[in-house]
């Protein structure tokens, strides 16, 4: 049974997220949602810590998951089950135990860049998933466009350190969603000429993405950001897809943490890819 395992803080933001995950399900053969959210009863920020009554709060957390239930069984259809679970947890273990498992095929998370307060909670949370998951990890804004099929796919790539083994993933991925493929390097005006290296990489990205018929762009931006993002709306992309340096996680995905800055900037969906060892 393949699932997606969608994280939810039962804000509008996760709410789309959740939207989105179902309009995608069928595509990618998933018969299993699973409605997941992780709480905490000792709550800081204060001198003294407030400890709330766990029973109280899972009780409280599965009526929100039946509520978010109601509104999603609809969009899933009658084929995909909707699993709710509520525990107290930290985030990055569990999604990567369920992940173990062997039926998750991605994580699942909204983001809202509506406020500062807001970019920090979520921002916060987004970190935490980006850092530790060890499986696909699919940020979904807030304005994301919900229900149609994936149709224009960009790979965003730094052409360092691209793996066969997160290249199996996107297969996968590509596979499922048949859409066009385009693969995009953008290289700040700053940065000297590609080295030799980098042009055997090219060629290796070539060979391994040759099923697909990519179109490869070549960009000079030193904002990488507003590069990926202007050359995904030029070609209406549905959405982008980026796969991180092979040492340091999702945080090293890129300088400066594009892929947060991608999160809170881009209206199109962003599936970033882990490298395992």
């Amino acid at each position: 049974m393949k699932s997606l395992l969608i994280l939810t803080d039962f804000s509008e933001a996760a709410f789309r997220a959740a939207e989105y995950a179902c309009g995608i399900a069928a595509g990618l053969e998933v018969n299993r949602l699973i409605l997941y959210h992780a709480y905490q009863t000792i709550v800081g920020g204060t001198e003294i810590p407030v400890v709330q009554d766990s029973q109280e709060v899972y009780l409280e957390s599965m009526r929100s998951l039946g509520l978010l239930h109601d509104r999603l069984k609809a969009l899933a259809g009658p084929s995909v089950e909707i699993e709710l679970v509520a525990e107290e947890a930290i985030l990055g273990e569990r999604i990567n135990e369920r992940y173990r498992q062997g039926e998750v095929i991605a994580v699942v998370m909204g983001v809202s860049g509506k406020s500062n307060l807001e970019k920090l909670l979520m921002g916060s949370m987004t970190a935490q998933v980006l850092k530790s998951s060890e499986m696909p990890v699919l940020i979904v804004p807030q304005n994301a466009l919900v229900g149609r099929p994936v149709k224009t796919v960009v790979f965003a790539t730094d052409l360092e350190e691209v793996t066969h083994v997160s290249l199996s993933r996107l297969y996968a991925f590509l596979d499922a969603f048949g859409a066009s493929l385009y693969v995009l390097n953008v290289m700040p005006e700053t940065q000297e000429k590609y080295a030799p290296e980098t042009f055997e990489a090219i060629t290796d990205l070539h060979r391994q993405l040759e099923k697909y018929a990519p179109t490869f762009g070549y960009i000079t931006r030193n904002d990488v950001v507003e590069g990926i993002l202007t050359f995904s709306d030029e070609r209406r992309a549905s959405l982008i897809m980026a796969v991180p340096k092979k040492h340091g996680g999702f945080s090293a995905l890129f300088h400066k943490s594009i892929s947060k800055k991608l999160a809170y900037h881009s209206a199109i969906p962003l599936l970033l890819f882990p490298v395992v060892e």
